[in-house]
C-alpha cells in the first residue's frame, strides 16, 4: 500500500512538475537558481498578452486549423477503416505501414517535402494548404485508432436497426456512434493534438503566413524572456488540455451509459 502511494505521488510530481514550473514562471519576473520560488510576482505578461493582437490571432488561427484538421482527419479515416478492419482484406499491414512511412522521415525533410508538393499545387502559402499538410500527421493515427475500434465492433446491431425500418443516418446516429463512439473520441483527441503541435510543417508550408500559438512558443524560446515564454506556453496547453478534458468525459458517459442522449 505504502509503495503504491510513493508511486502514484512520485507520478504526480513528475506530471505535474512541468506544469507547475510554467505557471510560477508566467507570473514572475525575477526566479534565479536556487531560490524555491520567484521574488517578484507580476502580470505583466499576462496583459502584455491581452493588447497583443498578434497573439489573439495566432491563437484563434491554432484552433480554427486544428479544429478542421480534425473533422477533416476522422471524416476521412471513418471509411478507410471500415475497409481495413473487415476479416477478409489481407492487405491491413502493408496499408499500415505506408500511412505511417510519413512518420519514419525526419520532421524537417516531411516539411521540406510538404511544402515542395503543394507548392507545386499552389496551395502553400494560406490556412488549406497547412490543413492538408497536417492531414498528412493526423491521418495514420486515427486510421490506426478507428480500425482498432471497428475490429471490435458488431455490425449486426447496425443491420438489425436496418431490418425494424430504421434509416441509413438513423442507424448510424443511434446504433453505431453510440457503439464506437468512445474510439472516436479518443481518434479526434490523438487528431488535434498532433495537428496542434505541429511546427516545422506549420513554418514552411505556411510560409510565415499562418502563425499559430505554436510557433510563437517556439520564437519567445530564441527570445530568452522567462515570463513570455511561460505564457505563451500555458496559452497553447489550454486548448489540448481542454479538449482532453471533454474527450474524457464523453468517452466515460459513453462507456457507463451509451444510451445517453448527446
Amino acid at each position: 500500500m505504502t509503495a503504491r502511494i510513493a508511486w502514484r505521488a512520485t507520478a504526480l510530481i513528475v506530471l505535474a512538475a512541468p506544469l507547475l514550473t510554467l505557471v510560477l514562471q508566467a507570473f514572475s519576473t525575477r526566479w534565479f537558481f536556487p531560490d524555491a520560488l520567484p521574488a517578484e510576482w507580476t502580470l505583466r505578461g499576462w496583459r502584455g498578452i491581452g493588447s497583443d493582437d498578434r497573439t489573439l490571432s495566432a491563437f484563434g488561427t491554432g484552433v480554427v486549423v486544428s479544429g478542421a484538421v480534425t473533422v477533416a482527419s476522422c471524416a476521412m479515416a471513418w471509411p478507410a477503416a471500415r475497409v481495413l478492419a473487415r476479416s477478409s482484406f489481407r492487405w491491413r499491414g502493408p496499408v499500415m505501414v505506408v500511412l505511417f512511412v510519413p512518420h519514419l522521415v525526419p520532421a524537417v525533410g516531411l516539411a521540406i517535402g510538404l511544402d515542395v508538393a503543394l507548392l507545386r499545387l499552389d496551395l502553400a502559402g494560406g490556412r488549406p494548404g497547412v490543413v492538408l499538410a497536417h492531414l498528412v500527421t493526423t491521418i495514420p493515427y486515427t486510421v490506426a485508432i478507428l480500425t482498432a475500434v471497428f475490429t471490435r465492433h458488431d455490425d449486426r446491431a447496425r443491420q438489425q436497426a436496418a431490418v425494424l425500418g430504421a434509416t441509413p443516418w438513423q442507424a448510424l446516429r443511434m446504433v453505431t456512434l453510440r457503439l464506437v463512439g468512445p474510439g472516436l473520441v479518443v481518434a479526434a483527441l490523438f487528431s488535434f493534438l498532433v495537428s496542434w503541435s505541429q511546427y516545422l510543417v506549420t513554418l514552411l508550408v505556411g510560409g510565415g503566413r499562418v502563425v499559430t500559438i505554436t510557433m510563437l512558443v517556439f520564437s519567445s524560446v530564441a527570445g530568452g524572456n522567462p515570463t513570455s515564454i511561460g505564457v505563451l506556453a500555458l496559452m497553447a496547453a489550454l486548448p489540448p488540455l481542454l479538449v482532453l478534458v471533454l474527450a474524457g468525459r464523453i468517452a466515460v458517459r459513453e462507456i457507463v451509459d451509451p444510451t445517453a442522449s448527446p
